[in-house]
């Protein structure tokens, strides 16, 4: 049994069927052993690491585990972004390597071309470790079973995230002996006292608020929370956050000041709120499976009940109902969602385009096709009717240029629609010519406000009476404007540029008919810079 066989055969047997490849001179194997077997996982060319490793990130949003293949240090490097949101955001990956020959001459995997010695690092794994679960390189064939069940494992044990197996090229060619290795995941659980000490801190508080960033990742997840919250009366402040956590119709999604709550349960969130702008004096329960969130080195959150679980596994074993609370937070979401409604219509009215309007037609065609919205900063899904599954967005880390990859593999995954959405900054991050070749249909828009406009933001909230936000100029900041969606119709695309609100219907409607028809519709659309 060939090395490299035998590795990929175990992926395949452990639920791995596609790996997203930019490959190099180490996947010699690689490529020989897929012509020799076509039933091995399929090779996904995706002609650049930042897209292939977000295609790889949106097959595992999509319910699969995303592997992607890159080249040696080059390609480590290029995908370091990406890798380091799903760490950030607890998403599973497979990140697989290869490494420069160690020999210089005795094996046909030896060392032939000038970059094999100056790709060699002194420490490959040591560029990430930061930021996967584990990594590992292969010394020896017959570790490959081991390699293969710990990898797996522990990417997908919660917290979930990222690992990254490096496989020399002269250990790629090598025989190795088969033989199955199996490590199941696993996840941890509340204690029974902290159940009860948390019940005893629910029922006593007058005005509790559930705080969440990613309890919907999981339907488990996001099927507990809903019961939960629906039946003690408890608001759901960020019903989306990095995906949905509580249906954004449901009766318990309002906004709202924490620091008005005597009581807030954290769940699944690293920052609950911003301690510059709110002061917390409430009680906090905080729910997570990693509660600490080690890796970030300076942390100040308070937590008074510190439950490392699941949020199923809590939320499961309470039974808390409280219909006066729960009638007077219906009462407020119906004023909330009247106001929206009616800013709506305001900004309708206006001559520019404001982001905030873009995301209520998005949510509007995204309603009539069923479709899943993925999105890189600019999308208000408060504006939207949104479900499970129905949109991600986000990611914790904020390396911008993923969505367009995510696309691609979440498509894979799961056959559904999917509306991407990008600001013109995070579009260009994305790659677009590598997303294009993909040729995954696909509607994308755009909201062009002409820059990057969170270090605009950042200007203000440092200096709030200079020269730049009086002049609205932010050198360093602002782009040039160019028709940056154009370049699809190179890839046999549509592309439309909206610039008045009377435009935005009718060219979403157009691109979503050309998606139907196989291709991929890109709409730039001209908005304001603001929120």
């Amino acid at each position: 049994m060939n090395a490299t066989r035998l590795f990929l055969k175990l992926l395949k047997e452990r639920g791995i069927d596609r790996i997203f490849m930019v490959s190099g001179t180490d996947y010699a194997a690689f490529i020989e052993q897929k012509v020799e077997d076509p039933s091995l996982p399929e090779f996904e060319v995706i002609p650049h690491e930042i897209t292939a490793a977000s295609a790889a990130l949106g097959y595992s949003l999509g319910g699969k585990i995303g592997t992607v293949a890159v080249h040696t240090v080059p390609g480590t490097a290029n995908a370091l972004g990406i890798i380091i949101n799903a760490y950030t955001s607890r998403i599973p990956l497979i990140v697989i390597a290869g490494r420069s020959p160690y020999t210089e001459s005795g094996s046909v995997a030896s060392r032939n071309l000038r970059i094999h010695w100056t790709q060699e690092a002194k420490d490959q794994g040591g560029i990430l470790r930061q930021w996967v679960k584990w990594d590992f390189e292969v010394r020896d064939p017959n570790q490959i079973p081991e390699v293969v069940s710990r990898a797996i494992q522990i990417a997908t044990s919660e917290p979930k995230g990222p690992v990254y197996v490096e496989i020399p090229r002269e250990v790629s060619i090598a025989e190795a002996k088969e033989r199955k290795v199996n490590a199941a995941s696993f996840e941890p659980g509340p204690t029974r006292e902290s159940v009860e000490k948390a019940k005893r801190l629910i029922e006593e508080a007058e005005n509790p608020v559930i705080i969440t960033w990613r309890a919907g990742r999981r339907k488990e997840w996001f099927n507990s929370l809903k019961r939960f919250a629906d039946s003690s009366g408890i608001p759901v402040i960020n019903y989306v956050g990095e995906t949905v956590n509580y249906p954004t119709d449901g009766p318990m999604a309002i906004s709202r000041n924490v620091s008005d709550s005597d009581l807030l349960i954290a769940v699944e969130v690293e920052v609950p709120w911003i301690p510059k702008r709110e002061k917390v004096e409430g009680k906090v329960i905080k729910v997570d499976v990693e509660p600490s969130y080690s890796y970030i080195p300076f942390y100040g959150f308070p937590c008074d009940l510190c439950i490392q679980s699941t949020p199923s596994a809590f939320f499961d074993q309470l039974d808390i109902k409280n219909e006066e609370r729960k009638a007077k937070i219906l009462e407020e979401k119906i004023i909330q969602d009247k106001k929206r409604e009616e800013e709506i219509q305001s900004l309708k009215l206006e001559r520019k385009i404001h982001p905030k309007v873009l995301s209520y037609y998005i949510g509007k065609i995204r309603e009539k096709i069923n479709a899943t919205i993925i999105d890189e900063y600019p999308l208000n899904p408060r504006y939207c009717k949104l479900s499970f599954d129905e949109y991600y967005g986000d990611l914790s880390e904020g390396h911008l240029g993923w969505a367009l990859g995510s696309t691609i593999g979440y498509k894979m995954a799961t056959g559904k629609d999917v509306i991407t959405t990008v600001g013109d900054g995070s579009f260009i991050f994305g790659v677009p010519e590598a997303f294009y070749y993909a040729q995954i249909p696909s509607l994308v828009v755009i909201y062009d406000n002409g820059g990057w406009l969170a270090s605009a933001e950042a200007v203000e909230e440092v200096y709030p009476e200079g020269l730049a936000k009086a002049k609205k100029v932010f050198p360093g900041a602002d782009f040039k404007r160019y028709d940056i969606g154009g370049t699809v119709k190179a890839f046999n695309g549509y592309f439309r540029l909206v610039e008045s609100i009377d435009e935005i219907e009718l060219a979403l409607t157009e691109g979503i008919q050309e998606v139907k028809k196989g291709k991929i519709a890109v709409v730039q659309v001209i908005v304001e810079k603001t929120r």
